[in-house]
């Protein structure tokens, strides 16, 4: 007679639903955006169709990239069906961004909260959309971190999982929520620094109060999470911060390189700054990923 291990049920997930609706959320915030709506002008499309369409096609866009990428990763390795995940979604979300202005109330609300306000630079806009994807990263481990499994089965954008959707234990929900406010507190310093690129002067006080409190907010939940950390996890932040380390060390002597010959211009604390953070997210995801694929890997019978 022969026996098997018993694995894990395998849990019917939801994450593309859920996504498709946070895409929808985001779209009612949006506006047309102006020269998108000029150029599908200019090749004679009605206006009763090209403003609906501009307001569907994202939503489609982003479902369609879960769902493609979804397909291709089938039965390949964990770290690249992530990286399909991240890469279509990315797509889907610069047809979003070439569709739609997000958020168009909110220019209007901080202006009249700090008054009138310079034009975004390229930095500016980096920094509203790094704040933004963080406080809504934010929210989502948040949410893992109240309702436990319910919340996990609605992010999961894989059709099953081998992961047992136990209810999380109070330790495990006490590492998301501590995740969740240092992720939440990145974001808002994040656009706190660009409101204060952009605006007067005399309205920097705000704005520097919130960028401040919410970079104390985010050491202390760093400080915390590594506290409770174990061996491995210590091992795996490390691990994170030593493949950002490299990559930010060659490429910035690759800028150093480019700068004296004209092809580069001089990098500011600002640009340091979003360099450092977008590498640090990539490389701490990346490695993060793989090691969550070494123990499904090894958790599964020979």
């Amino acid at each position: 007679m022969s026996s098997s291990t018993p694995t894990a049920p395998r849990q019917n997930t939801y994450g593309v639903v859920t996504l498709g609706l946070l895409a929808a959320a985001m779209v009612a915030t949006g506006a047309p955006d102006a020269e998108t709506a000029a150029w599908v002008a200019e090749r004679g499309v009605p206006t009763a169709l090209a403003v609906p369409a501009m307001y569907v096609i994202p939503i489609l866009a982003i479902v369609a990239a879960l769902l493609i990428a979804r397909a291709l990763g089938r039965g390949r390795p964990f770290w690249l069906r992530w990286t399909l995940y991240g890469v279509l979604g990315a797509a889907g979300g610069f047809v979003m961004g070439l569709c739609l202005e997000l958020f168009a109330g909110v220019p209007g609300l901080i202006t009249a909260l700090v008054g009138p306000m310079a034009e975004a630079t390229m930095l500016d806009m980096c920094l509203w959309v790094i704040g933004t994807m963080c406080i809504v990263l934010g929210l989502m481990i948040g949410g893992i971190a109240l309702f436990g499994r319910n919340a996990v089965a609605a992010l999961q954008v894989e059709e099953t999982t081998e992961i047992d959707f136990e209810d999380l234990r109070r330790a495990e929900r006490r590492v998301f929520a501590w995740s969740s406010a240092g992720m939440f507190a990145l974001g808002v310093a994040c656009c706190a620094l660009a409101v204060m690129r952009q605006a007067e002067a005399s309205a920097l006080i705000g704005p520097l109060v919130f960028a401040v409190a919410a970079a104390v907010l985010n050491v202390v939940s760093s400080y915390v999470l590594w506290r409770g950390f174990d061996e491995m996890q210590r091992r795996h932040v490390v691990d994170g911060y030593s493949v950002s380390a490299i990559v930010l060390t060659v490429g910035s002597f690759v800028w150093a390189l480019l700068e004296p010959l004209g092809y580069a211009p001089p990098l500011s604390a600002t640009g340091v700054f979003l360099a450092l953070i977008f590498v640090q997210l990539l490389a701490t995801s990346y490695v993060a990923s793989a090691a969550v694929g070494q123990i499904n890997a090894a958790g599964k019978p020979a």
